[in-house]
């Protein structure tokens, strides 16, 4: 079955919507200057929330460039399973996390074989990584894909993110038989002004629905 995260949930209905889509993983941002920002103690309440309510979930906490003394402070604080460091960390970093870390890899145009490498020496010594794209000045949630072809030697030792939605994710499940993926703005209201932003429960069970329709048909 691939895995799958739902990242950036900032409200107990997001996280609760996609916990009951049946979402393996429920991902928590934790880098204050993150647009998808969520303050630790809000977070740990509603994973406690949650907790009472669904069994089949694990959480991740979202970090870039951190002290170890805050994501420890986080991780006891919220009860964290995982720990994702999403901006330069390098293996000591890794190496001093609380929890098992996933270490995302923002893949650049052109430097495909270096993200692989990475990944295939776990050159940063991670439980896992994540291959995400690259973009200046962010660390996730770009909405844009990378070059999966160019990583499919390693892909089904990852989750994937990047541009993820309900209308593409078998594609690139397809093409990349990864071993999860992540979504975050792909499952979110189209309109802020609008709609208020956050997550639509709506895409995240269609992403859900697809991916398992997915493993349903690999079967």
């Amino acid at each position: 079955m691939t895995l799958v995260k739902v990242c950036g949930l900032r409200s107990l209905p997001e996280a609760r919507a996609a916990a009951q889509a049946g979402a393996n993983l429920l991902g928590f941002i934790f880098w204050q200057p993150g647009k998808r920002f969520i303050p630790p103690d809000q977070a740990a309440e509603i994973i406690r929330t949650l907790r009472t309510e669904f069994a089949d979930f694990a959480t991740v906490g979202v970090f870039v460039d951190p002290s170890p003394l805050y994501v420890e402070e986080t991780a006891a604080l919220c009860g964290l399973d995982y720990v994702q460091l999403s901006g330069d960390e390098p293996a000591e970093i890794v190496d001093a996390m609380p929890r098992p870390t996933i270490k995302a890899i923002h893949v650049r145009t052109g430097c495909e074989a270096t993200a692989a490498d990475v990944v295939a020496t776990n050159a940063l010594r991670a439980h896992l990584y994540l291959l995400d794209t690259h973009a200046d000045g962010l660390h996730g949630g770009t909405g844009a894909v990378f070059d999966w072809a160019a990583l499919q030697g390693v892909a089904p030792r990852c989750l994937v993110a990047g541009g993820l939605r309900p209308d593409n994710v078998a594609t690139a499940l397809a093409t990349l038989a990864p071993l999860g993926v992540d979504v975050s703005s792909g499952v979110e209201f189209s309109n802020p002004r609008t709609d208020g932003g956050g997550k639509d429960p709506r895409l995240i069970q269609a992403f859900l629905e697809a991916v398992r329709s997915y493993d349903k048909r690999a079967d």
